[in-house]
């Protein structure tokens, strides 16, 4: 017979061991467990060699650009992927020779840079096969301009000479609407804008060139966050609508003349430094996403052949190999990772099983029905969870041990999380 106050005590005890266990996992819950991989590349036969293709954009729907290029090209051609139209080259307007896409947004609006004949590069817009040409401060000169990002309001960021000259330049935002906002160079004698976030904030560059500082423009409002902590440098790649920005920096080390390169997130007023993966000497941080804050980039050694590197994801504290987390007879492998959605869709760099370049379009797959605690697999831990949540939920839309969906944990749970074992 179960004397009173025996539930109570089971359930306290299931409780202090889902504790113990969940400090104990190694893995964070936001990192899916495995993604499923759609490569995009070129169907162009180059003849003399494979063509190569490069991943740079992606927006909420899945849709990717970027550029490619055969190898005795010396010019590269600009592409847009989508799941309904396949692979489309965008095709040149006349007396362009080259053309980059760098970043698309939800309306399937692109920006990028592309190479005029006698002109040098300028920064473009794309929609629906028009062109829109981003000009430097004096046009038709010397001078040039390149487009870094797009968002949904349509708003461009990037950089432009501003006198007939190559140099110097500044960041500029530019729409359809309001026309440029040139934002100067700051502690000069350059600066550049980078990434532009959906509610109109800004992260961009002010030095040398090769010195830099990271800037944020906020409503008119100009402020230096300085280089990373012990560092020379600042160089942001991304920025959420929440002020965060990820991007990397250098930091001084004997024998490498600007040190050693470094994943950074800037929050709250100070940078994190991300780290790099086992044995590796850089990393730079390449997006984030706005909802989750899951950070995606690149790691890689420079000593030792061949160089390698590899694309990682970020959560709390733990960088994680992209490789380990895709299906282990792909065939495939990551070098960089450049953008990730708020769904967690996640457009990297990578090769094939043939070891030719081509762009790998990662989708979270879901975690196996009873993983209760995130680290992928079905245990002794999400049982103990389960139990301590044994009965009517306190919130239906809030309670992840009820996988039946009828907003109460029981043996219909318990036997969908013990068919799933392992």
């Amino acid at each position: 017979m179960r004397k009173n106050g025996e539930s109570q005590t089971i359930s306290n005890l299931a409780i202090g061991m889902v504790q113990f266990l969940l400090l104990a996992a190694p893995v964070t819950a936001q990192i899916p467990c495995e993604y499923d991989v759609q490569i995009i590349a070129s169907p162009l036969d180059c003849g003399l060699g494979t063509v190569n293709t490069f991943g740079l954009g992606l927006n909420e729907h899945g849709d990717v650009v970027g550029y490619y290029r055969c190898p005795l090209w010396n010019h590269t051609e600009a592409f847009l992927w989508t799941a309904e139209g396949g692979f489309v080259t965008l095709q040149r307007p006349q007396g362009v020779s080259s053309v980059n896409a760098l970043d698309i947004n939800d309306d399937g609006v692109i920006c990028g840079t592309l190479m005029m004949s006698g002109l040098g590069s300028r920064g473009f817009v794309y929609e629906k096969g028009e062109w829109t040409i981003i000009e430097p401060v004096v046009p038709d000169s010397g001078g040039w301009s390149s487009a870094a990002a797009i968002n949904n309001a349509g708003t461009v960021v990037g950089q432009r000479s501003i006198t007939e000259k190559l140099g110097p330049q500044n960041a500029y935002i530019w729409s359809a609407e309001k026309g440029f906002t040139d934002l100067g160079v700051m502690n000069g004698p350059n600066s550049g804008a980078t990434s532009v976030s959906e509610n109109g904030l800004v992260a961009g560059w002010t030095g040398t060139g090769i010195l830099n500082e990271t800037f944020l423009w906020q409503r008119g409002e100009i402020t230096i966050l300085g280089s990373v902590p012990d560092g020379i440098t600042s160089i942001p790649s991304a920025i959420t609508d929440g002020s965060v920005i990820v991007g990397w920096g250098h930091i001084p080390k004997d024998g490498f003349p600007f040190g050693f390169a470094q994943a950074f997130r800037w929050a709250s007023q100070e940078y994190q430094m991300l780290g790099t993966l086992p044995d590796h000497l850089h990393s730079a941080s390449l997006d984030s996403s706005i909802k989750t804050e899951l950070i995606v980039g690149v790691s890689w050694v420079v000593e030792g052949v061949p160089n390698v590197s590899h694309g990682f994801i970020w959560d709390e504290g733990f960088m994680t190999n992209l490789d380990d987390l895709l299906p282990s007879l792909s065939g495939v492998s990551t070098r960089s990772a450049a953008a990730i959605t708020n769904t967690g869709q996640i457009i990297a760099d990578g090769t094939d099983s043939e070891n030719n370049a081509v762009v790998l379009l990662l989708t979270p797959i879901e975690p196996p029905p009873g993983d209760l605690d995130g680290d992928c697999a079905v245990g002794v831990s999400d049982l103990l969870m389960l139990l301590a949540n044994w009965g009517p939920c306190k919130n239906c839309d809030d309670c992840r041990a009820d996988l039946d969906g009828d907003c109460s944990v029981g043996v219909k749970d318990l036997l969908i999380l013990l068919g799933n074992w392992g």
